[in-house]
């Protein structure tokens, strides 16, 4: 029975205690077993508000934890990674190799402009360009020359319809005070993003060891880039003509046209959709590449990707039936 009462007494010895707290939370301050809290009478509770939610990281993304194949007839052993994203949606009609680390080629260019965007208040400011020498044998390059005065709207153009590899080292340069300061913008950004298969080395995409990315990390970096008026509109651009003042002092003109072969008639566009525009990468070593944002008929934002597809006809083909197979099934 001794045992007994001791319980009793521990139980209500709680029980007082439990009350004194409760009648102390008006007073100025409450003893805790850490320290003490300041009370705050506005202080309590509850089911917060709609309004007060945090909201989900991934919330306005799609996301799909495994390959989601079904959906389609082809052969996804043509090309390294393909998928595409209803994001209207916000669903996943087809992703295979989704998370698979893979050279990127120039579709590396979409977050540099987006670094570019995000970081620039004025598009048509005046730069001089830098050292831009890059050297590798076939690389797309518009022969900028160090001193050559031009805007960073027309650097944009050049990186993104043209693929000038030589334009996206000048802006890196400027943007990030260096290609190095720039390239760790990259990847804080990408970060940022939740890209977490990314490691970028320079801001161009051509080969080079540890820089990678994967086909969704591109889908979230292309979705942030799309928010950008600026970054649609230079997208969808087929042809242009980019002014800009020489190292010499002498006024020069180049024409430029998208290297995406769906803007300029070379594949046909697939059935049922609206090419709004997109970036396209090819080495060696990435293969055959391209990211682009499509509008359905029935009025859907999609993003697609396709990654290492061993030639264009093997990349636009598997592009034009993915989303001819998913999109309007």
């Amino acid at each position: 029975m001794s045992g007994v009462n001791s319980i009793n007494k521990k139980g209500l010895a709680i029980c007082l205690g439990l009350l004194l707290l409760i009648a102390g939370c008006g007073e100025k301050e409450v003893r805790m077993p850490y320290g003490s809290l300041d009370s705050n009478p506005e202080f309590s509770f509850g089911e917060a508000s709609e309004s007060a939610r945090m909201p989900l990281f991934a919330e306005d993304l799609c996301a799909a934890a495994a390959d989601l194949t079904e959906n389609s007839t082809i052969d996804p052993g043509t090309v390294k990674a393909a998928c595409v994203y209803d994001i209207s949606d916000k669903t996943v009609l087809y992703s295979y190799n989704a998370n698979e680390r893979l050279a990127p080629a120039s579709l590396t260019k979409v977050m540099t402009a987006l670094l570019v965007l995000e970081n620039c208040e004025n598009l048509d400011e005046i730069i001089t360009v830098g050292d831009v020498t890059i050297r590798e044998e076939g690389a797309q390059l518009f022969n900028l020359k160090e001193g050559d005065k031009i805007s960073i709207r027309n650097l944009l153009y050049i990186t993104l319809v043209y693929s000038g590899n030589d334009a996206a080292l000048a802006l890196a340069q400027y943007i990030g005070g260096s290609t190095e300061g720039f390239v760790e913008m990259m990847n804080e950004r990408a970060k940022s993003l939740g890209a977490t298969h990314t490691s970028f080395k320079n801001p161009h995409g051509l080969t080079q060891d540890e820089h990678y990315t994967c086909a969704y990390d591109l889908y979230l970096m292309f979705q942030e880039a799309a928010k950008h008026p600026e970054f649609l509109e230079i997208i969808q651009t087929v042809n242009t003509t980019i002014a800009y003042t020489g190292a010499d002092g002498g006024a020069v003109e180049k024409a430029i046209s998208t290297t995406n072969q769906y803007l300029r008639g070379g594949y046909d566009v697939p059935s049922g959709l609206s090419i709004v525009g997109g970036k396209t990468g090819s080495t060696s070593a990435a293969g055959k590449c391209i990211i682009f944002y499509a509008r359905s008929g029935a009025g859907h934002d999609l993003i697609a990707v396709v990654m290492g597809a061993g030639d264009f006809d093997g990349l636009y083909n598997t592009a034009s039936e993915l989303c001819e197979d998913t999109v309007l099934q």
